[in-house]
């Protein structure tokens, strides 16, 4: 039986998770959720009631990462990421690999120096070269600066971070909590302390950096932050797929509701959404974007026909075209409607042609004709529906 994870503290899918997949899962972490300082495990058992193993635990976890963020989208991408993971080595050497462990549990691919096996002589070409060629990077530090080559003022592993600046690679940082107990022996002292103490002042000064504390919490924190960037990456190609994309949006506005789309995964999932249009395939990029974020979308191509079906089903958004039928103000007409019978869905009119100086008309939700705009109508909608 698979793994089906609920995180512990979303109480409400526990019962969910149960009654669906006949899995339990603990509510009951050992010290706190992930971001609360404290360690991040929720126990998994297996349906005898037998603690899960750590690589179910792990594929758990991950899983509901995956879940969060939109399964459908991180399987979209077809070319698997080559993603460096840098660190010191003999101090962390489980926390790289449970990072790299989640980053190939989303299908990506994780590089680290002891894989490849460069030689102490060799390693700062070697890992500079596999940071030039790879997608992005991971940096993981806990109270170790790590070797300084003969010649060089600074680390390998600084030396990793500043390359992987200069080369404009998309930089996922980890700091280790400063108040998690850590073994002395791995603790650095005097000038190393203060080099480290600097490097890691750059870090936060340049990136924006996320604190771990166990193997699994960095594992947790590293799959949510690099499947946010998949789908905002993923949604991005989707939108820039789209006919005519710069007369109906932006690239500032492709990338705005790329971010916002995978920070509203969760959220927005299991939506169901009511298109009005009697050419349904002028919307077919967009439909197929809503349905990869697993918002459900049902097509009604004239207004009896949408009210027949928003008599019969729940929906949480209408989106209608303003013209249809040869009626210049259909749309309109089908929100009063709508109104008329009590049926209270948000609804968002598209038209060919904006025109501001007639401002949106009284009860739509919203109107417009850029796909960008649209797409951030349906997620305030979604947002006030079920935030």
């Amino acid at each position: 039986m698979t793994a089906v994870p609920v995180c512990v503290w979303d109480a409400a899918k526990l019962a969910e998770a149960r009654a669906t997949h006949g899995f339990l899962v603990s509510s009951k972490p050992t010290s706190g959720p992930p971001g609360s300082g404290g360690t991040s495990a929720f126990p998994v058992t297996r349906d005898d009631g037998q603690r899960a193993t750590q690589e179910e635990a792990n594929r758990a976890r991950t899983a509901y990462v995956r879940g969060l963020l939109g399964v459908d989208l991180l399987n979209g991408c077809a070319i698997a990421m080559r993603i460096f993971v840098s660190s010191t080595y003999e101090d962390l050497v489980e926390y790289r690999r449970k990072a790299s462990d989640a980053i190939e549990r989303l299908g990506q691919q994780g590089v680290r120096m002891e894989v490849f096996g460069a030689r102490p002589d060799q390693a700062t070409d070697a890992c500079l070269d596999e940071i030039e060629s790879a997608d992005a990077f991971v940096g993981i530090y806990a109270h170790r600066y790590g070797f300084v080559p003969d010649g060089s003022s600074t680390s390998i592993t600084e030396q990793e971070f500043d390359y992987a600046v200069s080369q404009k690679k998309p930089i996922f940082c980890f700091l280790l909590d400063d108040n998690y107990p850590w073994i002395p022996i791995f603790i650095d002292q005097d000038s190393q302390r203060t080099k480290l103490i600097g490097f890691k002042r750059k870090v936060q000064r340049l990136r924006v950096v996320d604190r771990f504390t166990t193997a699994d919490d960095l594992a947790y924190k590293v799959a949510a932050s690099v499947g946010r960037f998949l789908i905002t990456r993923r949604v991005k190609e989707e939108l820039d797929r789209i006919p005519g994309r710069d007369f109906v949006s932006t690239a500032e506005g492709r990338d705005q509701i790329a971010r916002r789309a995978a920070r509203l995964g969760q959220l927005v999932a299991g939506a169901r959404i009511l298109l009005v249009n009697d050419v349904p395939r002028e919307m077919e990029h967009v439909i197929d974007l809503l349905e990869k974020l697993d918002i459900h979308v049902d097509v009604a191509t004239s207004s009896d026909e949408a009210v027949a079906k928003l008599g019969s089903g729940r929906y949480d958004v209408v989106i209608s075209d303003m013209a249809r039928d040869g009626v210049d103000d259909e749309g309109q007409r089908l929100l009063k409607r709508m109104r008329t019978g009590g049926m209270s869905q948000r609804l968002i009119l598209t038209v060919g042609r904006y025109q501001p100086e007639r401002g949106t008309p009284p009860f739509a939700f919203g109107i417009t004709n850029r796909v960008d705009e649209l797409l951030n109508l349906i997620f305030d909608a979604l947002e006030r529906i079920r935030g």
